[in-house]
């Protein structure tokens, strides 16, 4: 495999199985970000974060997380 194309067909045909483990794999191939060194890595995840569809908890939000798992750790 040689080409992007090449590379995307073929993960294409892999099973879900497969596929989280190729994402396994590569995630633990990458070094940890570091906060406290800039980094090119940084500034695109920072970025992503940023850009991304994401919106703060409301207060009834966290609370409802907050009895979630109060409820999972008196099962325990």
């Amino acid at each position: 495999m040689s080409t992007v194309q090449e590379i995307k067909a073929a993960i294409d045909t892999l099973s879900p199985a497969e596929r989280a483990e190729l994402e396994r794999l590569l995630r633990e191939s990458q070094a940890p970000l570091d906060p406290e060194v800039d980094s090119p890595e940084l500034e695109a995840e920072l970025l992503k974060a940023i850009d991304g569809p994401y919106t703060p908890y409301s207060s009834e939000e966290f609370r409802e997380i907050g009895e979630e798992i109060i409820r999972e750790h008196r099962k325990k």
